[in-house]
């Protein structure tokens, strides 16, 4: 039944797809849970009550409807390479994509200014510009982290490396930071790091500074 070189081939195939697939999901489950167990710490500083909403084998994300001040409300999502399907690294071989985990929040006092900035880690977005009143301008000169900005609103380029400076954390890999005038007012993205040597808590006590920075600004 299975003589025909080419039936053998495709079952050969199928069975390799099958493999990659379950082999993917698998690490990515498990690279989740550890990443949520990591947050177990850290998570309170934000807020004491959270929802877990599970949505895809590649992507977890928390809620944090009642988050303390100076935050309104936070989400943390743990964005995963979904190695589960195969065929997106070939269609994505020359996108460098890593495993990321991005803090979103919204601050009872709206920020006066719109910042977006990236690390030479990852691409520029336009997309991150919401339509808004006043016009972008680009930063001049370097910036912490050989980051790229720009901005609107009252804010100076000496606030927005001093912003940089203040995300940065020993054992993290800062590639956004995002401000908004409308919410989420503050997004900020690490690539997920090395669990065993950063603490969550000192991630997340640094981004409830941040916080407290942005809405006094």
């Amino acid at each position: 039944m299975f003589d025909s070189p080419l039936i053998t081939a495709l079952l050969i195939l199928f069975l390799v797809l099958l493999c990659w697939y379950l082999l993917g999901m698998q690490y990515n489950i498990r690279r989740e849970r550890r990443a949520l167990r990591w947050m177990e710490n850290g998570l309170p500083i934000i807020g004491e009550k959270a929802a877990l909403d599970w949505s895809g084998v590649s992507h977890v994300e928390i809620q944090v409807p009642k988050a303390k001040e100076p935050f309104r409300s936070a989400d943390v999502v743990i964005d995963l390479v979904p190695r589960e399907i195969p065929l997106w690294w070939f269609w994505r071989k020359n996108v460098p994509t890593q495993d990321t985990i991005i803090v979103r929040a919204q601050l009872r006092t709206a920020p006066r200014f719109d910042l977006v900035s990236h690390s030479p880690h990852v691409p520029a977005d336009e997309q991150l510009k919401r339509s808004g009143t006043g016009q972008w301008t680009a930063v001049q000169g370097g910036l912490a982290n050989a980051m790229s900005a720009d901005i609107r609103g009252n804010i100076s380029p000496y606030t927005v490396n001093r912003l940089i400076v203040q995300t940065t954390l020993e054992g993290m890999t800062l590639t956004r930071l995002i401000v908004h005038r409308s919410a989420p007012n503050l997004e900020v993205h690490y690539l997920l790091p090395q669990f065993e040597q950063v603490s969550s808590l000192r991630v997340f006590t640094g981004i409830h500074q941040l916080g407290e920075e942005v809405a006094q600004v």
